[in-house]
């Protein structure tokens, strides 16, 4: 008998959620062996909120709003709300693509459909770029996209009241109506988007700066906005590469221990600092998995051993790299994240391991039988290790591919990339 997996939804909030939830889970998906991923994300949230790794250009923060702009004057007759949106935003994918087909100058630019020609996606923007729009208020919705299409009351009075004047809501005064869509005019927008591709306009810019530092006023991304010396550290850290090297490649982890001081928010400098630590903390239960999985399917010795060297550099370093050592505990990365009891008594147990040991050696057995009986509790029959035991093909028996999470970035490119969308056309 297969098993299956349902659920009861109770909106359409929820069920959004879920799906997202079991796309991630989906062979291919993003792999999360040893189950920190909730640990990631909850710190990428407090890093970079209303971002997504998916996110490529800043434009489309206002595509989906200018969408539901025209909505009520330009559906068609026969076309439901929901129909009229999804027509115009393949529509406008294909606008973008044959903009940058046009323009070979350009066609290194990041955009949705780069590889897919009919605009027709899996995951379309609106969808990747609905909480990041609904965070900084672009459009004012707790729901889904679906049920603000269904939506009975968001009546054309209530689209069209983003284009009020200032003095009118002085007039009307404090109390006057929240706007539904808050993104400014949607006036010759696609039009723009024919002529200039995804180049936000001056007024785009400032607006999407605008709302960024009123919204997200603790994040990294304000900041990047507000500190040029910070926006700088931020952009060399992201192309200055140290092949074979990866604790000093990597791009978080060279931002930060270069910006942190730089930084006069002492929220978000104390989140920086935890954010690195915990990267590098991380890092070494991975190269603990790596080399069993090695162990497991016979792999080159000279494969293992340089995972053996590379768990000895981590843990020699460990005190040195991080930037606060001494006080960082695992446990305050996990308070308010919803995580497995296991994984909470796992990543205990291997801070503890770490701390009472000097030499890598000593904790290498150990830590592998750990990593080894979390990824099996954590992914039950997708386990690679329970795979193997039950004599079925993994697929990475023969790659000898680094498996699962190395360091950290925390959302690094995807905000690097909206940012220089905003940077750039204001002259940054």
């Amino acid at each position: 008998m297969i098993s299956k997996i349902g659920w009861i939804d109770f909106s359409p909030l929820h069920r959004e959620r879920v799906k997202s939830f079991i796309e991630l889970m989906e062979e291919g998906g993003v792999q999360d062996e040893l189950g920190v991923g909730t640990i990631r994300d909850a710190m990428s949230n407090k890093l970079f909120p209303g971002f997504s790794t998916l996110h490529t250009r800043a434009k489309y923060f206002f595509i989906t709003p200018y969408i539901l702009l025209d909505r009520e004057r330009k559906q068609r007759k026969t076309e439901s709300g929901k129909d009229y949106f999804n027509r115009v935003e393949i529509e406008t994918n294909n606008t973008i693509i044959d903009f940058y087909e046009s323009f070979k100058e350009r066609k290194e630019e990041s955009y949705f459909g780069k590889f897919k020609k009919d605009g027709v996606l899996k995951r379309q923007p609106s969808e990747i770029y609905w909480n990041g729009i609904t965070t900084l208020h672009l459009v004012n919705y707790d729901g889904t996209l679906d049920q603000l299409l269904r939506d009975k009351h968001s009546t054309i009075e209530e689209l069209l009241s983003c284009n009020q004047g200032d003095d009118t809501v002085k007039e009307q005064g404090e109390n006057n109506k929240q706007r539904l869509v808050d993104a400014g005019s949607a006036d010759n927008w696609i039009e723009n988007i024919t002529e200039n591709g995804l180049t936000l306009t001056p007024v785009e810019a400032q607006l999407l700066r605008d709302r960024l530092i009123k919204h997200t006023p603790n994040s990294l991304a304000t900041e990047l906005l507000t500190n040029d010396r910070v926006w700088e550290v931020y952009k060399a850290a992201a192309y200055k590469k140290d092949e074979g090297n990866e604790q000093a490649s990597n791009a978080l982890i060279k931002f930060v221990e270069k910006a942190y001081k730089l930084v006069e928010n002492e929220e978000l400098r104390a989140n920086l600092i935890t954010a690195h630590d915990l990267s590098l903390f991380l890092y070494g239960p991975h190269i603990a998995y790596n080399i069993r999985f090695a162990e497991r399917v016979n792999a080159a010795e000279s494969v293992i051993q340089e995972l053996r060297d590379r768990g000895t550099v981590w843990h020699e370093t460990l005190g040195q790299r991080m930037i606060d050592y001494k006080r960082f505990n695992i446990s305050n990365c996990m308070q308010d994240v919803n995580v497995k009891p296991t994984t909470r008594s796992f990543l205990k147990e291997v801070q503890q391991l770490v701390t009472l040991q000097e030499k890598w050696k000593n904790i290498e057995t150990e830590l592998c039988n750990r990593v080894e009986e979390q990824e099996e509790r954590n992914k039950k029959t997708k386990s690679r290790f329970f795979k193997l035991k039950n004599n079925r093909v993994v697929d990475e028996n023969e790659k000898g591919a680094w498996i699962g999470l190395g360091l950290i970035n925390y959302r690094y490119a995807a905000a690097l990339a909206i940012m220089k969308d905003i940077q750039e056309v204001l002259g940054k």
